[in-house]
């Protein structure tokens, strides 16, 4: 077989398709998957349902990705609602920004580089999964020669698995790329690392290393990791087995955080050292004598012990907030929010306020919203998280924002577009209807 000038089994021996005389797969073979199996739903309304939803599904992707393609293109969403096209799927369609963020990025790609991939996903050769995988086997260094392969590889989606599909493309993807000399594991943006909390209070780190500064790290964690395991396994002998000797994943997790916590008193270039804090949120319940509910930053439940440890280790920045969120007695400067300020809006606003923004605390401005060269002061009250881009969206020609009258017990904002539609505002990726609604 061959298209482009590039042959599908120069780079997979295995494939399960036997060409034809004329190098093509037979019309039998390339025929639709799902029409291909329909005498399986014989008997089964069921089973006959199952597949027409299928079908549905597949003409809706290929649908919705060319009207997504269509509207990243044109900038609709950044013009009439301040967003990005990512950002705005994600909070009407209420959706992950993350997914809707690859999902975008996967229509545009296939609208300009692939439109055999797109014809295929309209007649529901293949499905929306096939698309993501061979996006993903793609990149700007062989989706060229990528591309040459699809007429093939689409063809090889009618016979094989999808997992075989997947693995097939994978490869052809990593020979591409090693026969146009790339070298993964000299390449720095492969180097990779993300902490993520979830609402379950547990907070997950994963990435990927390679090269000099995989073997660094590796090396590093490994002896500190033997070092912890060691220190445990004399308390263990010194205490006759009273205390026990942790599995080396734990005792991986607990040399981490001692190397992190030795490096804070090692000073950087400029004399400086690291100050790490973690804010204590005390909920009250006003009129309630009982004692006051206790999180962290995110909102996650601390008990008392985890508070034993953190007030231990000397980094505690306690907070009071109100029952409504606000947090109390945090006062006034001059011209730009101070550090406690600063604390106080990570945790009222828990980051962008705009709605369907995901951008955190740390990502952000504190915008004024009175403006300061216009008497407005330097107050929490007057002031909100903004990302970059949303603060640019702020101030646009035509748009205002200012305190939502609404509110009365709690600090929220409102904008109004050039075109009169007014937008509240969000708290911790929650908006919450007006009191009149």
């Amino acid at each position: 077989m061959s298209s482009g000038g590039r042959d599908l089994n120069k780079f997979s021996g295995k494939v399960c398709v036997e060409p034809t005389e004329n190098g093509r797969i037979s019309s039998n073979e390339a025929s639709h998957f799902l029409r291909e199996h329909d005498l399986s739903t014989e008997g089964s309304p069921q089973l006959a349902e199952l597949i027409d939803l299928e079908t549905q599904r597949r003409r809706i992707d290929h649908r919705q990705a060319v009207l997504i393609a269509e509207v990243a293109a044109n900038g609709v969403c950044d013009i009439l609602h301040g967003h990005t096209s990512p950002m705005w799927l994600a909070h009407r369609l209420q959706q992950p920004p993350q997914l809707c963020r690859s999902q975008v990025m996967t229509a545009t790609r296939m609208a300009r580089r692939y439109p055999a991939l797109e014809a295929a996903l309209g007649a529901q050769r293949i499905g929306w999964q096939h698309v993501k995988v061979f996006d993903s086997a793609a990149n700007d260094r062989n989706w060229q020669d990528m591309a040459d392969l699809l007429p093939q590889l689409i063809d090889l989606a009618q016979v094989a698995t999808f997992e075989r599909w997947a693995r097939e493309v994978r490869g052809i993807g990593q020979r591409l790329d090693q026969d146009g000399g790339y070298d993964p594991a000299t390449d720095p943006a492969n180097n990779q690392l993300r902490v993520v909390s979830t609402t379950d209070g547990v907070t997950h780190l994963s990435g990927q290393l390679v090269g000099e500064l995989a073997l660094s790290i590796t090396a590093i964690i490994d002896d500190e990791t033997n070092r912890v395991l060691s220190r445990f396994r004399a308390d263990a002998e010194a205490t006759n087995g009273a205390t026990q000797v942790p599995s080396r994943a734990q005792a991986g997790a607990e040399a981490l955080c001692e190397m992190l916590e030795r490096s804070c008193g090692v000073r950087d270039g400029q004399g400086r050292l690291p100050e790490p804090e973690i804010i204590v949120v005390m909920k009250l319940d006003e009129g309630n004598d009982a004692p006051p509910e206790l999180t962290d930053g995110e909102g996650n439940h601390l008990s008392p012990e985890i508070l034993r440890f953190i007030i231990a280790a000397g980094v505690i920045r306690p907070m009071q907030v109100s029952t409504s969120g606000d947090p109390l007695r945090m006062g006034r400067t001059l011209r730009y929010a101070n550090r406690h300020q600063r604390r106080a809006l990570m945790i009222r606003d828990g980051g962008c306020v705009f709605p369907g923004c995901d951008r955190p605390a740390s990502w952000c401005d504190a915008h004024h919203v009175d403006e300061w060269d216009h008497d407005g002061p330097t107050d929490i009250d007057n002031m909100a998280e903004l990302c970059r881009h949303h603060h640019r969206v702020t101030h646009r020609p035509g748009w205002v924002m200012s305190r939502d009258p609404y509110f009365t017990d709690e600090v929220r904002f409102r904008w109004r577009t050039s075109s009169g539609q007014l937008i509240s505002s969000q708290r911790h990726q929650q908006r919450r209807r007006h009191p009149a609604a």
